[in-house]
């Protein structure tokens, strides 16, 4: 009778285990995967927004949104200005990302560390005039692209 106590409780034990590591497996599964969907996510930033936002320069963002903000506006500065608002609403949507933890903070911050942030500062003209159009009528102060700048200000302590 003492002989079967102890055999269950050695099954006990080596279940209790078996319960431990594969819960400690799944979870190391679960980080390597957000890792690896951020490294994807950075890559896909890097074909949409990066590499044509290293196209523009800052004097031709202030000069766009100088002539948006003037009302002198021509087809191409129009498609040129919503361009600028499409790369910065997929960098927005990445953020929120990162911000939330559907994205690995980490992972986001070694790879895009002093890029994000002189990317932000690249494009504060847009930021600011959307804030300065969004909130014309508005008693309401609306803050654009929070995520963006949280980002930013998070990795900026890493550089």
């Amino acid at each position: 009778m003492n002989m079967e106590l102890y055999i269950s409780l050695a099954a006990m034990i080596i279940s209790l285990i078996s319960v431990i590591v594969s819960i400690a497996i799944y979870l190391l599964g679960i980080q390597r995967d957000k890792k690896q969907d951020t490294l994807d996510s950075f890559n896909l930033l890097q074909e949409q927004v990066f590499d044509k936002l290293n196209l523009i320069t800052y004097s031709e963002i202030t000069n766009i949104c100088k002539k948006v903000d003037n009302g002198s506006i021509d087809d191409e500065t129009n498609s040129k200005y919503y361009e600028l608002l499409g790369y910065l609403a997929r960098l927005e949507h990445f953020s929120l990302g990162v911000n939330t933890g559907i994205y690995d903070a980490k992972t986001a911050e070694r790879a895009g560390t002093a890029f994000l942030v002189s990317l932000r500062k690249k494009l504060l003209p847009v930021i600011e005039l959307q804030e300065k159009r969004g909130n014309h009528n508005s008693d309401k102060r609306i803050e654009y692209y929070k995520e963006f700048r949280m980002l930013t200000e998070r990795v900026a302590k890493y550089e």
